[in-house]
């Protein structure tokens, strides 16, 4: 794919995680692609731009835009802390680099420290040494995931244990049938009825795409908490995690992830060295919460 000049200086500086910088060049290659143009031209450029504000939003794209021109970014400084010296490790998805709202960056700043100091106050490091039947190697390391939303663009459901910040939609009066709501939901989980809209918690995952789509406030937060799931692997057997607890606040995360420490450390082992990911698949995700 051949690409303009302009083109390729507009897609250098679209405001994105520095992980996720190859996919702005993808995405302009995919679009000149069904446009059926052999260059990446400005306009294709562009659409690519304003395609990854409309994915994240003003706010997220302003900070990202800011931080890449040296502007002082009040990014948690626990999101950044590495756990080298440790048997475990706290992975956080690419809000970590600014790329969500405040709201969603302040959920997981209030449960990341909490939950790497719980993990070093029970001496996980110690319990994963003390199991360990081979030599110590990557797949001994036990691993969080915290992600900003239920989008989970870096899965939590391949790790030992996953921590999802939801936020759960509520309806309030003054609905305008412009539906946005239900265009934004990728679950089909809202429906206008009777004038206001109307939310299937089946299908809903808390993700909160509706409440940022209303235009009048009318789908709103209710309220904030955690899903944590458990037991995931991308291993020799992989295994996708299943929920502990689909709703929780802080307080219940850090109460099931001590209990999830405590019973691998109390799991009977005999000759053969039993995973941790092993333990919740017999003792059943129900048993840590």
């Amino acid at each position: 794919m051949n690409w303009d000049a302009e083109a390729e200086k507009i897609v250098e500086q679209i405001p994105l995680p520095p992980i996720m910088g190859r996919f702005a060049r993808m995405d302009a290659e995919r679009r000149a692609l069904q446009r059926g143009l052999a260059t990446v031209t400005p306009e294709v450029a562009k659409a690519v731009a304003k395609g990854y504000e409309r994915v994240f939003g003003k706010e997220a794209t302003e900070m990202v835009r800011s931080m890449m021109q040296g502007g002082d970014i009040d990014l948690p400084l626990e999101f950044f802390e590495e756990d080298e010296e440790e048997l475990f490790k706290v992975e956080i998805c690419p809000a970590k680099f600014g790329a969500c709202t405040a709201e969603k960056r302040e959920m997981m700043r209030q449960v990341v420290a909490p939950v790497r100091e719980l993990l070093k106050r029970l001496d996980t490091t110690a319990i994963i040494q003390r199991r360990a039947l081979t030599p110590l190697m990557s797949h001994h390391v036990l691993r969080l995931s915290v992600i900003g939303c239920p989008n989970c663009c870096m899965s939590p459901y391949f790790a030992d244990i996953g921590i999802i910040c939801v936020f759960r939609p509520g309806i309030s009066d003054g609905c305008v049938q412009c539906g946005l709501c239900v265009k934004a939901c990728a679950d089909e989980a809202v429906t206008l009825v009777d004038e206001q809209p109307v939310i299937d918690r089946g299908r809903c995952i808390d993700c909160g795409a509706c409440v940022a789509a209303c235009p009048k406030d009318v789908i709103v937060t209710e309220k904030k908490g955690y899903k944590v799931v458990a037991g995931g692997t991308g291993a020799r057997h992989p295994q996708i995690a299943r929920t502990v607890v689909g709703f929780t606040d802080c307080a219940g995360v850090l109460a099931i992830v001590e209990k999830a420490i405590c019973a691998f450390r109390d799991y009977p082992q005999g000759e053969k060295e039993i995973s941790f990911h092993e333990m919740v698949e017999r003792a059943g995700p129900e048993s840590l919460a």
